[in-house]
């Protein structure tokens, strides 16, 4: 989020709410299918007692949607960290397109190498922007009957047909405490990047409810079927995750799976296309978590981060792992720098 006057945004925010909560249900009614769920859940993590496991848990790795062959490795030599493999940053390019002012989400393309998708953060309508290796703009593309009433953070990864790669768009910010736990994600068919038409049909609206609500989440990923969303709340990051989504498609609620001490918000996140690592943003660091063969994404969270090396930026907010390994954050701000985190090996 933006860091300008609360009292400003918060009279728009009221003014508007209204109006858009009513925008919200009309698109979630000409959506394919959509199911509402009731809270629950369990907490685990570093500033928590355990609980009784939940029958829903799977360790099952869901294999990469892509075109593009992930060249990672899933295992690290003895005594490595995840952050070993990261040495540096460099400058990748700039973000061409006058239109991306407060990018907030990004993720790589399966379809087009090094192209990544990018949206807004407030202030604009449900459009994914494509941004080329080098910043180039490709153009957008809008999500039809898709409200962006707080868009924070997207991610790429399967969904109905097999081998197709379909983009998950977060609309799940609350600054104001006003959603009471209940947040959207919007599923599309991921469009050719280089061949893009007005608007990408939104195949799915979920959704879901977070118990012990209002959150204000800012970071999403995908792992083992299921989405996850994390809290901002830098005294202690939370997060949550559904059901397998492909087990047990018709069940939206989110359960919280662990609370983080970090010491500073979370703006972004993402897993490696091979599901090894998991990356957190802050504005100003990356976290980084390895993740064994077989291992839930709960159980690695349970785990001490590391930090790789950050790229210097003004509002870093969005972060993506390409298919080698390496990660992308982009800031906010007009035509930020596209920062390279290089994976070395």
């Amino acid at each position: 989020m933006k860091r300008i006057s609360w009292l400003v945004i918060l009279t728009i925010a009221v003014v508007a709410i209204a109006f858009a909560f009513a925008l919200r249900n009309d698109a979630i009614e000409t959506s394919t299918t959509v199911n509402d769920a009731a809270p629950g859940g369990r907490a685990i993590g570093t500033t928590t007692t355990a609980a009784t496991p939940l029958s829903s848990t799977t360790t099952t790795s869901v294999p990469p949607t892509s075109t593009i062959p992930a060249s990672v490795s899933a295992t690290l030599a003895p005594g490595a960290s995840a952050c070993d493999p990261y040495q540096s940053t460099i400058t990748r390019g700039a973000v061409a397109s006058a239109s991306l002012l407060e990018t907030s989400g990004i993720a790589a393309s399966r379809l087009a190498d090094g192209v990544i998708w990018a949206h807004n953060d407030s202030g604009d309508q449900a459009v994914l922007y494509a941004i080329g290796p080098n910043g180039e703009d490709l153009g957008s593309t809008s999500l039809g009957q898709g409200l962006a009433f707080d868009w924070e953070d997207l991610a790429i990864g399967p969904g109905p047909e097999p081998d197709r790669p379909y983009i998950y768009v977060g609309d799940i910010g609350d600054n104001f405490g006003i959603r009471d736990g209940r947040i959207t994600v919007y599923r599309v068919a991921e469009p050719d990047p280089y061949s893009l038409q007005e608007t990408v049909p939104i195949e799915r609206v979920f959704e879901l409810e977070a118990p012990g609500g209002p959150h204000d989440f800012e970071a999403l990923f995908l792992a083992d079927g299921s989405i996850f969303v994390v809290t901002k709340d830098a005294r202690s990051a939370r997060v949550f995750r559904t059901v397998d989504l492909v087990a047990d498609p018709s069940n939206h609620s989110l359960e919280l799976v662990a609370t983080l001490d970090l010491g500073a918000e979370v703006t972004g996140a993402d897993v490696s296309w091979d599901g090894s690592t998991i990356a957190f943003r802050g504005y100003e660091t990356v976290w980084l978590w390895h993740r064994d063969v077989g291992t839930s994404v709960a159980d690695s969270l349970e785990t001490l981060p590391c930090t790789a090396p950050s790229p210097i930026e003004v509002q870093g907010e969005a972060v993506a792992f390409l298919a080698d390994g390496a990660l992308v954050t982009v800031s906010e701000g007009q035509n930020p720098d596209i920062h390279l985190i290089p994976r070395v090996s």
